[in-house]
């Protein structure tokens, strides 16, 4: 077994969840996973997939979302004659209760996991109904071993969420976790952005990825933030 030649990456495009507070997110009437894509989300994955189409233009061998609405429609804009597989292991975090509850309702009524968030910090601190962030790495490591089973020297797309993306970083590259919560907090990645590896052997044939694009969003020039 062996990678992907090329593995393609885009973060959903902007979503009705990307225009919201965290507060504001907890008060609206909608799951997260059902949050659509705005008309400027629509917009911004047409100019990504123009990018793409001249970057790759005999397209892929899988097109892979998570099953959150703003993923498969951001790839349904790019790609709308692919076959797309929908893959769980592709999900953002699960924040449990902190989906739908304010900061002022989460200090209200749950004191204590307000505390222990802050004890255990953000890397370890697993919500009431919601996973942390080696839950998250656990998912990753077994989507990546079904790309090395199924996908050795072929080319694959997939759309998903900016926190999954983050992560998987820092199983590439190994960097730590403080620098993981650094670029969570500061909100890494772009909507609709594209982040590609392709992958290199040494002169001992051990292969690893290289990445040649990070956080790259083509629609910039035309679209202003």
């Amino acid at each position: 077994m062996g990678w992907p030649r090329n593995l393609v990456m885009v973060r959903h495009a902007e979503s009705e969840g990307n225009v919201l507070t965290a507060d504001e997110r907890a008060e609206y009437d909608c799951a997260t996973d059902r949050y659509r894509l705005t008309e400027r989300g629509r917009k911004q994955a047409e100019l990504t997939a123009r990018f793409l189409y001249k970057r790759y233009p005999e397209g892929f061998a899988a097109y892979y979302t998570s099953y959150y609405v703003r993923s498969r429609e951001t790839m349904e804009i790019m790609y709308p004659k692919a076959k797309i597989y929908e893959d769980p292991r592709l999900a953002e975090a699960t924040r449990g209760i902190w989906h739908t509850m304010s900061a002022a309702q989460m200090e209200a009524r749950f004191p204590e996991e307000v505390k222990r968030k802050e004890r255990e910090g953000l890397y370890h601190y697993r919500p009431l109904g919601g996973e942390n962030w080696p839950d998250i790495e656990l998912r990753i490591h077994s989507f990546l071993g079904t790309l090395s089973r199924d996908y050795e020297g072929r080319d694959v797309l997939m759309v998903v969420h900016g926190h999954w993306l983050i992560l998987l970083q820092r199983l590439i590259h190994h960097f730590s976790i403080e620098e993981a919560v650094r670029l969570y907090k500061q909100g890494h990645f772009h909507n609709a952005s594209v982040t590609s590896y392709w992958v290199d052997r040494d002169t001992a044939g051990r292969q690893r990825f290289v990445c040649d694009l990070n956080n790259y969003a083509p629609w910039k020039e035309e679209l202003k933030d």
